[in-house]
């Protein structure tokens, strides 16, 4: 909701975006109580620690107290023992959010920050349970620290990286509204039948109106004389059937006064998903200072050469032949194999069977002469193409037709641009992989294999597959912690799910945590027996690592499993039925003395 709201947000006032930072978080806060875990009589577990912290780093102390507030009224009117400890830690968040404010406003949320502030999140879940007393702290230890502190960080960093990014466009958004609104030319949106959607005050104005808003559903015939409204009707239904656009057309304006202002005109069609017009976007300008200006400055071309051979950007004109008629230095030293030959009176297809010659482009495989009718086409029509370069630049290359007759073209090296995009898609895939992935085993996490479950089982049942899934535990794992600790434990878990991870081989297998001790194997396209043996290797294996563990019946670390899988009558039918019947069996297992694997019945 705060993502969405963003743009609304901007219009707000400062003290009433502090305001309302803090109410939201604290009633988000309150929210998550009611969604909580309770783990023994009065002590809950959930995560209205982040959205307290999250309110004192984007909304500052105040919103930070604000929300601390409301979320320590809300632990109060749930009661219980653990109100206390509840109170202590709510305390604490809202600390973290001014630290975390006041570190943002000094270096920005960069990478390193978020990922400072996300692990000191993660360790309130660990500060909850040794402020517990000793029976809780035993069973939340044992049971629901490490998934939500791995919980409560990933969901720490993920918000705040949303929330920055809904902050920055609910700001550019409003920006440019506010840009639109204040620019001096004239900006409007109209639909299929000429009527204005959205003009700006700049549009308005010149119409005798006061306020882009007034122009809102009038037509042309509505604001000028009804012969220049006809001709601005029929080229823009003209656009309509063709798709064309009216690129930089000009004309003679009369005014009330009786003068006459020059316009340009662009008008772009707006296009719909499936590639029908849903309208036109236009753009005006008031040319009539600018040609004043230009008949002015006709004798300096001398000094415009200067300046064009100085700018960063490559540029250069062709005639209506497609002949260079000029280009400034930028623009031969972008393209340093082919420079000799883009001189005053090239035809542009010589100049581009030279790039061909040389190798200079990536063609992106097509053949050289599609490759030069693709690039002349452009040039005519215009547009813009990003290309690669023979030594790996990227130069973004930009072609507009002139009035007059004839193509400028603007070449800019991108490269940098390239670049932080493709750092920016590794941060995402990064960001990903963390999402699906238990942080202490690196196996999948209990969300990715519940989608996976999800996935296969509407294959299997749908296509008749076979599909089967093994849980596994631990036996005596609490005894294990108990006696070695929790670095062993630790320790214990990381050989287990590499052992269950080195003997499932295939690709298409998805081997996960579910939680604590037990681990989980979805195994499509496997039958009841061949899990059944799949179950017996692995139990096998971890028995064979001969980790001690004196609280076990034999004196090692082994494992009990359930194994299930989906009957071809149909009689499971989603994939939680098969999870907990894999899980029954999981139960048989330990019941019958443990370190053994019991394969649930089909039917």
């Amino acid at each position: 909701m705060l993502a969405l709201s963003q743009e609304w947000v901007q219009s707000w006032s400062r003290s009433a975006r502090i305001i309302g930072m803090g109410v939201l978080m604290g009633l988000g806060a309150g929210a998550s109580m009611e969604l909580s875990i309770e783990v023994v009589q009065g002590v809950r577990f959930d995560l209205r620690l982040v959205m307290v912290s999250l309110s004192g780093i984007f909304g500052g102390p105040v919103a930070g107290l604000i929300s601390g507030v409301i979320a320590a009224l809300f632990r109060i009117q749930l009661g219980g023992a653990g109100v206390p400890v509840g109170i202590a830690v709510t305390a604490i968040a809202v600390g973290l959010g001014w630290a975390g404010f006041v570190l943002r406003r000094r270096f920005g949320l960069r990478p390193s920050l978020i990922a400072a502030l996300s692990l000191t999140e993660a360790m309130m879940p660990a500060l909850v349970v040794l402020m517990l007393p000793q029976e809780a702290r035993n069973v939340a230890a044992g049971t629901v620290m490490l998934p939500f502190m791995a919980l409560t960080g990933v969901a720490f960093s993920l918000a705040v990286i949303g929330i920055e990014h809904s902050r920055y466009r609910g700001w550019l958004t409003h920006l440019t509204k506010v840009a639109l609104s204040q620019a001096p030319d004239f900006f409007y949106i109209k639909d299929r039948q000429g009527r204005i959607v959205l003009a700006n005050d700049a549009a308005a104005r010149v119409s005798g109106l006061a306020a882009g808003g007034d122009a809102v559903g009038l037509t042309d015939f509505d604001l000028t004389d009804a012969d220049r409204a006809q001709v601005l009707f029929d080229a823009e239904q003209a656009l309509f059937r063709t798709g064309v656009p009216i690129v930089d057309f000009e004309e003679d304006v009369p005014q009330a006064d009786g003068s006459v202002r020059t316009m340009v005109t662009t008008k772009r069609p707006i296009f719909n998903a499936d590639g029908s017009i849903a309208g036109l976007v236009g753009v005006t300008k008031d040319l009539t200072e600018r040609l004043a200006l230009e008949r002015k400055v006709s004798d300096t071309r001398a000094e415009l050469d200067v300046v064009l051979n100085e700018m960063s950007e490559g540029l250069a004109r062709f005639d209506d032949a497609f002949r260079l008629v000029f280009s400034n230095a930028n623009y031969r030293a972008l393209f340093p194999l082919t420079g000799e030959a883009r001189q005053p009176g090239a035809h542009i297809r010589d100049i581009l069977k030279a790039v061909v010659e040389t190798g200079e482009q990536v063609l992106d495989g097509l053949a050289a002469e599609d490759w030069i009718a693709a690039v002349i086409e452009k040039m005519d029509t215009g547009g813009e193409e990003q290309v690669k370069m023979y030594d790996g630049r990227w130069l973004l290359i930009r072609s507009t037709p002139l009035r007059a007759g004839g193509t400028v073209v603007i070449v800019s090296d991108i490269s940098d641009l390239k670049e932080a995009e493709r750092n920016l898609m590794a941060v995402a895939e990064q960001m990903r992989v963390l999402s699906i992935t238990d942080a202490l085993t690196g196996l999948h996490n209990r969300r990715d294999f519940d989608n996976g479950l999800a996935a296969h089982f509407e294959t299997a049942r749908r296509e008749g597959f076979d599909l089967s899934v093994i849980l596994f535990d631990i036996d005596r794992f609490k005894a294990y912690n108990d006696t070695y600790g929790h670095p062993a434990g630790d320790s214990c878990l990381k050989r287990v799910a590499a052992s269950i991870r080195d003997n499932v081989k295939r690709p298409a297998d998805l081997v996960a945590r579910m939680g604590g001790e037990e681990f989980a194997v979805l195994l499509p396209n496997t039958s009841l027996s061949g899990a059944q043996k799949v179950a017996d290797n692995i139990r096998g294996a971890i028995e064979g690592l001969s980790m001690p563990h004196s609280g076990a019946e034999n004196g090692r670390v082994t494992i009990s499993a359930g194994v299930a899988a989906l009957d071809r009558e149909g009689r499971i039918e989603t994939g939680d039925q098969l999870v907990e019947k894999a899980d029954r069996a999981l139960y048989a297992a330990k019941a019958n003395g443990r370190n053994q694997v019991v394969s649930a019945p089909l039917g």
